[in-house]
């Protein structure tokens, strides 16, 4: 993993320019409002209160009011339900904006997987005591799996039954990627893309001028080689050797179908390869943008910080750069405390964005380090974040802009003191109060 490897660089660069999905300056110049649709990962599942889902980076940088109407564990029909009889406010959203964003079609797969694979862990007795089949929610995710099964059990049952285990996952695999078949139920094919088809028409039903992009799914199963060999060992490095070709299948099936389906110009924004970012040596990295390997217990593939920066530039550079966008998202990539490590095809597109944002010597405004424009609560647990990690001996994270708005009383410290006197300061104006930062500290 070398960011700045200039022929990965310079080929990746090569390779997105290519690509027949992206937008036009001009019509980046004309976003004035956006709509963000979808799942968890739109909603910013996981961030806390300071960081910046990519719906926020992407309305930064374009300068538009920004709607997010996303709900964690949304499928593609519980998306066509709220826009076949949509509430006012989002019928609203839709019709005003100049583009709509949209992540969907992930728990579908989730959903399915999870409920198949509990469903053979329950008839091959697998699961943890005193739990049934009944168990099973109706619509279960991994973490239900984690919960619900009896590790030991199972690699007992698959160190048993080798042949069966590998022909279940495979079946799985056959279920969700196979196309034009009735043997199997071809769930991406004869569900998810006809649901995206739907929403497509939804959307352009309120508004026939909206610019809409689309994402697709990246695989959650990709880990660094150290971590892999050090904890996936014996019984569970055989099912998961199993599982890891499954999601690549399953994931290029995603991306490739929805490629391929008619969306009416809709864009496509190509999370998939950029989470994937291959090295020269072919290593993959989307564990780099997930909490896979900080949150094992819960296989949380949900995006970091890091992930939501290279999602909002997938989908910037999808629509189409502008001159002086907004540079939130230059000043989220700056504060990443692994910036170093940046897979490289990631940090291409990110690089073409971060050129074009404005200049990053307008500064930001005293008590608003994480740049969104208003000093507020946020502001205030962005800098207990920061003073939490400096606290503990690591890097707080901050740009030097960012020192320099967090440090509101000037005592060159960023501690909790800063976080109470913006917090003093929020109450403040929130009752009407109308002096500047630097007036009421004054």
């Amino acid at each position: 993993m070398k960011k700045f490897l200039s022929a990965v660089v310079t080929a990746a660069i090569a390779v997105t320019a290519a690509l027949p999905i992206a937008g036009t300056a001009s019509a980046a110049d004309d976003i004035k409002n956006i709509t963000v649709l979808g799942d968890s990962i739109a909603a910013g599942y996981g961030l806390t209160e300071s960081e910046h889902n990519y719906g926020e980076l992407v309305g930064n940088y374009y300068g538009a009011k920004t709607d997010n109407f996303a709900v964690s564990g949304d499928e593609t029909g519980d998306l066509i339900a709220k826009l076949e009889a949509p509430s006012a406010e989002l019928s609203a959203s839709i019709k005003d904006a100049d583009c709509v964003i949209v992540s969907i079609g992930g728990n579908d797969v989730i959903h399915y997987a999870s409920s198949y694979l509990l469903g053979v862990c329950a008839n091959v007795n697998v699961l943890k005591e005193g739990y049934t089949k009944a168990d099973i929610p109706e619509d279960p995710t991994f973490s239900d799996i984690n919960r619900l099964v009896d590790r030991d059990a199972l690699k007992e049952y698959a160190n048993a039954n080798p042949i069966p285990m590998n022909s279940t996952i495979q079946k799985l695999r056959a279920h969700l990627t196979e196309k034009s078949t009735g043997k199997y139920d071809c769930v991406i094919q004869k569900r998810i893309i006809p649901n995206i088809q739907k929403i497509n028409a939804d959307i352009k039903a309120l508004n026939p001028d909206a610019t809409i992009v689309y994402q697709n799914v990246y695989d959650p199963l990709q880990f660094d080689a150290d971590y892999y060999s050090a904890t996936y060992t014996g019984t569970s490095l055989k099912v998961m050797n199993l599982l890891k070709p499954v999601a690549v299948a399953v994931t290029e099936s995603f991306r490739d179908q929805l490629a391929e389906a008619d969306l009416g110009g809709a864009l496509v924004a190509d999370v998939y390869t950029d989470f994937t970012s291959l090295d020269e040596n072919g290593a993959k990295y989307s564990w780099y943008f997930t909490k896979m390997q900080s949150d094992r217990a819960e296989m949380d593939f949900h995006p970091t910080q890091a992930g939501h920066v290279a999602i909002a530039a997938k989908v910037i550079d999808t629509i189409g750069t502008k001159d002086k966008g907004g540079d939130l998202i230059v000043q989220t990539y700056e504060s990443l405390a692994s910036k170093q490590s940046y897979p490289a095809v990631a940090y291409a597109t990110y690089k073409k964005v971060a050129d074009t944002t404005a200049p990053a010597a307008k500064g930001m405004q005293l008590g608003d380090p994480n740049n969104d424009g208003a000093v507020d609560a946020k502001d205030a647990s962005f800098i207990l974040a920061a003073y939490a990690k400096s606290s503990t001996g690591g890097d707080a994270g901050l740009s030097d802009e960012q020192k320099k708005a967090a440090n509101v009383n000037g005592d060159a410290l960023i501690d909790a003191k800063d976080a109470s006197t913006i917090l003093g300061y929020y109450s403040y104006i929130s009752t009407g109060g109308t002096k500047s930062l630097t007036e009421y500290l004054a």
